[in-house]
């Protein structure tokens, strides 16, 4: 309050060139009535059709930011100013799709809202709800490897003497936050009692309890917005139960590219290096990278992705936040049981490529006679066709993932097989997996700490 008035919430506006000086003004005057806000900076994006020299004096002494880079003159006037909102009063030519997708990225990221003419993007609610050390493991889509990369968090925590927990939000999760206390109980047995009470067995939260052995929060999630807020969620009490564990250090795990809607302290993003560049560098994966510490970038095997293709993903990530991090991986099959000699099923949601590739690995490393495999871990109907000719195998592998408690563990049972489940094991190509996750923790502990 100054003198009985309310303090208006600031704002900043971007401008161009293909306005006419007057029209700019008469705008920004609109703004500020309509919308009851101050305008606090000016970003100027360019365009001189309308505007020979741009006059510093454009609205008032409020300062004018420009320049060839319209993201870093964004940015620095984000950096100066404590605004609620970015206001676009640009059009095309000077800004179109890409390039507003691109400067909401960069206003998200600073927790400011970006609104146009017919449209407003909020950054993500993220309240601070956890009273411990945390760091969030995002996704840039779904099956990119966010389950294993957060196991594997998980136990490099724990041998390295914390007591770390592990929150989850799924599709399939439950309607109450569920604690998997003792993750030992967790076994085909376990899951399979589950399914017969009518539940949902493969859910994040019960391979992160069984891969990773933690103590594990199940929560679940609909929908999720473009910058990864779910529509629907019951993360914040999943977060509270979380704390509340005998736990030092909390991990919150993503679902596909949706973001849990808590704060956390550091954050790890994972990638595939599969996935279209435009959905990773484009659209809001520059608000997902921005916000990020380090990023894995998951499945670099040549048979999978182009060194040019995986060249221009990494130099794009870098250009956008030269801050972070990057590690590429491939993924490698752990049998969790001995296949030693054994005639093996191997049922994957990989590409038909990435099975052939793990039942080579499962052969050299483990001693397994792979006597057949399937691709449609996530297709139920295509999956017990394929099961039919799994006659021949004495064990079944598969993962913990979609149909692989219904219906391959059950299919096991009926034809009395033996199951094994198989976690997929981030590998560093580039890059130093244990040193990064250190320093995830190092970079949660610091900042929990500044709280």
């Amino acid at each position: 309050m100054q003198n009985g008035e309310t303090i208006k919430p600031a704002a900043i506006a971007l401008i161009d060139g293909e306005h006419y000086p007057d029209v700019t003004r008469d705008a920004l005057r609109y703004l500020e009535g309509a919308h009851g806000c101050r305008i606090v900076a000016l970003v100027f994006l360019g365009g001189t059709e309308k505007l020979a020299k741009l006059d510093p004096g454009t609205f008032g002494d409020v300062p004018v930011y420009s320049g060839a880079d319209q993201v870093a003159n964004l940015r620095a006037a984000l950096d100066r100013h404590q605004a609620n909102t970015v206001f676009d009063l640009s059009d095309e030519p000077v800004v179109g799709y890409e390039e507003r997708f691109r400067l909401a990225s960069e206003s998200l990221a600073r927790g400011v809202a970006y609104a146009g003419a017919d449209f407003r993007l909020d950054p993500p609610s993220q309240p601070q709800l956890c009273e411990k050390p945390s760091i969030g493991v995002w996704g840039l889509g779904k099956r990119v490897g966010k389950t294993a990369f957060a196991g594997y968090v998980a136990r490099h925590l724990a041998a390295s003497g914390r007591r770390p927990c592990i929150c989850t939000m799924g599709r399939g999760g439950p309607r109450d936050p569920e604690v998997l206390s003792e993750p030992a109980e967790v076994t085909n047995e376990f899951l399979m009692a589950r399914v017969e009470q009518g539940g949902h067995a493969a859910s994040d939260y019960f391979e992160d309890a069984m891969m990773a052995n933690v103590v594990t929060i199940g929560c679940r999630r609909c929908g999720g917005g473009l910058a990864g807020e779910p529509f629907y969620s019951n993360v914040p009490q999943g977060a509270k139960l979380a704390c509340s564990q005998d736990t030092d250090i909390v991990i919150f795990e993503g679902s596909g590219s949706a973001i849990p809607p808590v704060s956390v302290d550091s954050v790890a993003l994972v990638a595939s290096a599969v996935q279209p560049l435009d959905h990773m560098l484009g659209y809001l994966g520059p608000y997902r990278l921005l916000r990020s510490d380090l990023v894995v970038v998951t499945m670099c095997e040549d048979f999978q992705v182009s060194s040019d293709k995986l060249s221009k993903f990494i130099d794009g990530v870098l250009s956008i936040n030269p801050e972070v991090q990057v590690v590429k991986t491939v993924f490698r099959p752990r049998p969790l049981g001995d296949l030693d000699g054994r005639k093996v099923y191997l049922v994957s949601t990989a590409p038909q490529a990435g099975v052939d590739y793990q039942s080579e690995h499962l052969e050299k490393q483990y001693g397994a006679v792979v006597v057949g495999k399937s691709s449609n871990l996530a297709n139920r109907s295509r999956l017990e066709e394929d099961l039919l000719d799994a006659s021949e195998a004495e064990v079944l592998v598969t993962e913990l993932k979609a149909a692989g408690v219904d219906t391959v563990s059950l299919h096991a049972r009926n034809v009395d097989k033996k199951l094994v489940f198989l976690e997929n094991v981030p590998v560093a190509l580039e890059g130093n997996l244990e040193e990064e996750t250190d320093r995830l923790k190092k970079i949660a502990q610091e900042r929990f700490l500044r709280r």
